[in-house]
């Protein structure tokens, strides 16, 4: 019996008694109309529905449609409060003193450590511009 088959990358029907079949190491049987298909799949790693002249492409964007309209067609599930994912709650410990002032009152330790203001960024100075002077002529 004749098994027509389709192309790896492009899905296009592939004539029994042509193209070409590539077998991996891991037993991954791919089925190619020509040559073009079997490069780009194999030696680019491209992807045949990506590409407008593929027929794999327009299978993706018939089937892209027709769940579109089914979604488009299906009742929308009630969206309930507090559906999505619980945050866990932020702890809040207070403030352990750690240094002591000479006036006696205790100080956290962010605030015995303060980092120092950042300098504002100087502006960089400009390369100066080439002068476009005019050629030189030969009669001088």
């Amino acid at each position: 019996m004749v098994v027509k088959r389709q192309c790896s990358f492009c899905a296009s029907e592939i004539e029994p008694g042509t193209g070409a079949m590539f077998v991996k190491r891991d037993g991954t049987v791919f089925h190619f109309c020509s040559g073009s298909c079997r490069k780009q799949q194999l030696h680019l790693g491209r992807v045949g529905h990506r590409f407008k002249w593929t027929r794999a492409h327009a299978l993706k964007i018939a089937a892209d449609r027709s769940s579109a309209a089914a979604r488009a067609q299906a009742p929308a599930s009630p969206v309930r409060k507090g559906a999505g994912r619980a945050r866990p709650p932020v702890a809040i410990r207070p403030a352990e003193p750690t240094a002591e002032t000479s006036a006696g009152s205790t100080t956290t330790a962010a605030a015995a450590v303060e980092a120092p203001a950042k300098k504002p960024a100087k502006p960089r100075p400009r390369p100066p511009k080439k002068s476009k002077s005019a050629p030189a002529s030969a009669s001088e």
